[in-house]
């Protein structure tokens, strides 16, 4: 089997895999569905993956591959030359896919919580290694001070988008793009300008 057969075989499992999620849920979704709908035998699945975890295990990192491509792409497009404006966008682009993501019927809601938990430290990572290039670009440039700690800077927004995704606001119209963008922009990047207050 050649390697391009091979990466054919397994991206139709896992797109076969997001077509059964969507239309049967996660919970009743079977091995033997997923075959089906693949074009291919129960046997070539357990070939690529050793059970059904592992399959949402694989959708799950092609869906966070393909959010963090829509999301460069967004912040490129409309987040202007700015750190400021980059993370506003970042925050705009997760509040509005919450809005595509909620009517979805892949998951429901506790299993979605139990992925978010159980995977939150990977989760945490990706998002800051994604995040840490723009942060490191503007510490080059002087947009931010020069002694901020990237790791840490891009831990706590990722932590802040992580919120605005899965947490609704008592105060805010999470729906309104400028609302959420007025509420990033007021604290986004004053804490990585200044130091920390000495007490």
């Amino acid at each position: 089997m050649t390697q391009s057969v091979a990466v054919d075989t397994r991206d139709a499992i896992i797109s076969a895999a997001f077509g059964c999620f969507r239309t049967r849920g996660l919970a009743k979704t079977t091995i033997v569905d997923i075959a089906r709908v693949a074009g291919v035998s129960r046997s070539t699945v357990y070939e690529y993956f050793r059970d059904k975890e592992t399959v949402v295990e694989a959708c799950a990192e092609a869906a966070s591959q393909r959010f963090y491509r829509n999301m460069a792409k967004a912040i490129d497009r409309h987040g202007g030359s700015t750190l400021e404006g980059r993370l506003v966008r970042a925050a705009v682009f997760v509040t509005q896919a919450r809005q595509v993501v909620e009517p979805e019927v892949y998951f429901d809601a506790a299993e979605v919580s139990l992925m978010m938990t159980k995977n939150a430290a990977t989760l945490l990572k990706e998002c800051a290694d994604f995040l840490a290039p723009y942060v490191t670009a503007a510490r080059l440039t002087g947009e931010v001070r020069t002694d901020l700690d990237v790791p840490s800077a891009t831990e706590w927004f990722a932590r802040m988008l992580f919120s605005l995704f899965t947490t609704p606001s008592p105060t805010i119209d999470m729906r309104d793009d400028g609302a959420v963008a007025d509420f990033v922009r007021s604290y986004v990047v004053r804490g990585f300008v200044e130091g920390p207050r000495r007490r």
